[in-house]
């Protein structure tokens, strides 16, 4: 976002004119009357020592500044936002920065491109090291103290940082300042995930999380996609899908995940059942330290019944189970009237052989004459699901798996159509 031969006093300014006050410089960003009164409360002047840059609340009144911010600035992009931390930390640690200002809520760090903030009281172990040696220069990164520090803290800043990109993370970014650069912070306030944005975060988990997932997505693909994993990360509870809904195609396990595809055809890797992390873990901690997961429950059964949405277009036409549109919906059910007549539903019983996630099932009401069974048993899953959230008219028990194509069940004709030579498909 900001020329990466910057100098860092000047991308000092521009950072703190275009996401810490009203009246920012940078033409994408866009701020509502709501923000700029927000935003008309943070003070970017304030000089704490050899602090690079500090942002609190803009209030004569308090008898103390109230911090939001202390942070360590870089020019460029080279900068280890980690070691940009630690000589943060140095430089308040060395300083004794907190004993006569109050503490901020943030600790931070930035560059030309992304900036990364972590809570303080996360490192307040740090800070009250009784055997500790201090006094040493913070921008020395080679001296046994930074290394030492570095040791220590390396681990907690990767999984509790909250990075944003300037540029692709613009919004997330005023979002989280708005939500937590206030005097009414109490707790740090995720992006929630709603039924209107979720498309939008799986773009952005696609380039963040996805290559750090053990798998060759090309070569999976149909039978193991992407938005599988983004659905199992999504609707987790400290990292376990399977905790809150066990119906999903791949459910995320701690710190891996579990294929409950039971046939894989084409597949290069049909023998394993679980795809770890190739970095660790760390993207994929990184990126979900920003989001509020999992979202509101009644957000659930709209996200599963529409991660068509997630689906590549060329996938969607060889799985018709990923959607099939109203406008077919209503049509087809409109030939069942026009052959059956329109008390069908209460003189008839329907079965959909090839039902996928029961989208052609939609707006039937008598679930004890309805059925559904389809070959994948993942769809079966999230149909049964549905069910049980009243979201699809069936009864659980009416909904199984079942290879219509090939199951012997159809090759005789029953008794009754045999004397009359019909029955046999």
């Amino acid at each position: 976002m900001y020329p990466l031969n910057l100098p860092e006093e000047e991308l000092k300014h521009k950072v703190a004119t275009d996401f810490f006050s009203p009246n920012p410089q940078s033409e994408i960003i866009k701020l509502d009357k709501d923000s700029k009164a927000l935003l008309k409360n943070l003070d970017s002047t304030q000089i704490l020592g050899r602090i690079d840059f500090c942002i609190s609340y803009n209030a004569k009144t308090l008898f103390q500044p109230i911090n939001f911010l202390w942070a360590e600035a870089k020019k460029g992009n080279k900068a280890d936002i980690i070691e940009s931390f630690i000589q943060l930390i140095l430089t308040i640690g060395k300083e004794k920065t907190y004993e006569n200002n109050l503490p901020p809520i943030f600790l931070g760090a930035f560059d030309c491109e992304r900036i990364a903030f972590i809570p303080y009281h996360e490192l307040d172990s740090i800070f009250t090291q009784n055997d500790f040696n201090w006094n040493v220069p913070p921008s020395n990164h080679d001296t046994k103290e930074f290394k030492q520090l570095h040791a220590l803290a390396k681990e907690l800043l990767e999984s509790k940082k909250l990075q944003f990109n300037f540029k692709s993370d613009t919004k997330e970014l005023q979002n989280f300042i708005r939500l937590n650069f206030t005097l009414h912070n109490e707790n740090i306030t995720k992006i929630p995930i709603t039924k209107n944005n979720f498309t939008t975060i799986y773009q952005k988990w696609l380039l963040s999380v996805a290559p750090s997932i053990s798998i060759d997505f090309e070569a999976e693909k149909p039978d193991i996609l992407s938005s599988d994993f983004y659905l199992a990360d999504l609707l987790s509870e400290n990292n376990n899908t399977k905790a809150i809904l066990d119906s999903l195609r791949i459910l995320l396990q701690s710190d891996f995940y579990k294929v409950k595809l039971e046939k894989r055809v084409n597949s290069t890797s049909f023998n394993f059942t679980e795809f770890g992390f190739n970095d660790k873990q760390k993207a994929h901690t990184a990126f979900w330290n920003l989001y509020e997961r999992p979202p509101k429950e009644e957000y659930w059964s709209h996200i599963i019944e529409r991660r068509d949405l997630l689906v590549p277009s060329d996938i969607r036409e060889r799985k018709g189970a990923f959607f099939t549109p109203q406008t077919w919906v209503g049509k087809a059910q409109s030939y069942l009237a026009k052959a059956l007549g329109e008390n069908y539903q209460s003189e008839y019983y329907i079965w959909d052989l090839a039902a996928g996630t029961g989208n052609l099932l939609t707006n039937l009401t008598e679930s004890h004459k309805l059925y559904a069974s389809t070959l994948d048993k993942a769809d079966v899953g999230i149909m049964q699901e549905l069910a049980n959230d009243k979201s699809l008219a069936l009864l659980p028990k009416h909904i199984f798996q079942f290879d219509f194509l090939n199951d012997e069940f159809f090759d005789k004709p029953c008794k009754k159509h045999a004397e009359t030579g019909g029955g046999r498909f």
